[in-house]
């Protein structure tokens, strides 16, 4: 399967689409249904009698094309829930870790903060590759948060989800923003589509606004593809992720430590997720992020560290009264003092019964992710 462009509404498949077509049989007989789109008889809604309607075709869930040619959702048919399907390589690190992290040793565990993995199948084109199944989670910058203690409890979270994967000799080696996703069912009790967050599953429906992640009760953060991942190794070699740590500079035979690495692209991640988009959480996350992005790995804290470090932040008393203060947008242009009142008093009147959020998320026992086939 090779990179697919971000093209939607497309009325001709995209090579990479005809791939997952190919496949639609053999999902199904497992369990698995591919949207319309994909099913081999498919033939465009929007278009009648050999006659294109472009305004049909822009609200047709049939026109949503996928944005990468190795992602693509289904429907479990069991329960109909909305599942993701991953292509990748048969011997990918992420199929090992994954299932070791989704075991029932540790499924449970709350500080267990990795993307579950539901299902392995084997590609029946392809013996060196496989179709992971995983649960549908939500990119954690739509929406941004809009207070202080929700950018604190990203931090927690992730922290914590660090430190459970070192504590299990396991380093990501990648956790940078993308890699970041957030179980958001809380804040979108009508769901999404997966391929167009903007919309309902339906395609066609513009999705409403949603709850702040406090208003909705918090959400709970997990890291993602473990595609570079490596477990049981101190010292690594190579393989540049989404963040250029300085240890990677170094070339391909300089060995480095993978776990400090995770810490110094997880301070990069809180940089540029909070300290380049927003104003006002600075107290907490600039100290943070200055130890965690040292330049010598060898100086840099482990993720214990790290949590005990926040959590001095977060109990001093100058700073317990800052938890409730609505974020402001990195860029003052964006707000004249109209607008500031106005989303203040909003902040205000959503928040004001609503307790900060504190803390990491615990697994939610009536509606888990950790539910496979």
């Amino acid at each position: 399967m090779s990179e697919a462009n971000d093209a939607l509404a497309l009325t001709e498949m995209l090579d990479s689409e005809k791939a997952w077509v190919k496949r639609y049989q053999f999902l199904e007989d497992n369990g698995y249904r591919l949207r319309p789109r994909y099913r081999p008889d498919w033939t465009p809604s929007w278009v009648k009698d050999g006659v294109e309607d472009a305004k049909a075709r822009f609200r047709a869930e049939d026109a949503i094309s996928l944005w990468r040619a190795t992602i693509l959702d289904a429907q479990r048919v069991k329960d109909g829930k909305i599942v993701v399907l991953k292509y990748t390589k048969a011997d990918s690190p992420e199929i090992e870790i994954g299932k070791f992290v989704s075991s029932s040793k540790l499924r449970d565990d709350p500080a267990n903060h990795c993307m579950p993995l539901l299902d392995v199948l084997v590609d029946p084109t392809d013996p060196n590759h496989a179709i992971l199944v995983l649960p549908l989670l939500r990119h954690i910058e739509i929406p941004m948060p809009v207070t202080v203690s929700e950018c604190v409890d990203f931090m927690q979270q992730t922290l914590e989800g660090l430190s459970f994967l070192h504590q299990h000799k396991i380093a990501h080696r990648d956790c940078a923003v993308p890699n970041i996703m957030m179980d958001a069912r809380r804040m979108f009790p009508s769901g999404w589509h997966p391929m167009d967050e903007t919309r309902l599953y339906d395609g066609r429906t513009n999705l409403a606004s949603a709850q702040t992640r406090t208003a909705a009760g918090g959400v709970r953060y997990y890291y993602v593809d473990f595609g570079l991942s490596t477990k049981d190794e101190e010292s690594v070699l190579g393989e540049h992720g989404q963040e250029r740590a300085p240890e990677l500079e170094k070339g391909q035979t300089v060995p480095y430590d993978p776990f400090a690495l995770d810490v110094y692209i997880l301070g990069m991640s809180f940089k540029r997720h909070i300290l380049l988009q927003t104003r006002g959480a600075e107290a907490f996350v600039q100290p943070l992020v200055e130890s965690m992005t040292v330049e010598k790995p060898d100086d840099r804290p482990t993720a214990d560290e790290c949590i005990k470090m926040l959590q001095d932040l977060v109990d001093k008393p100058s700073h317990s009264r800052k938890l409730r203060h609505r974020l402001r947008s990195y860029q003052p242009e964006k707000e004249n003092v109209i607008m500031t009142f106005v989303l203040d008093a909003k902040n205000y009147l959503i928040n004001r019964r609503a307790k900060p959020i504190e803390g990491p998320k615990e697994v939610d026992p009536l509606d888990p992710l950790y539910d496979g086939p």
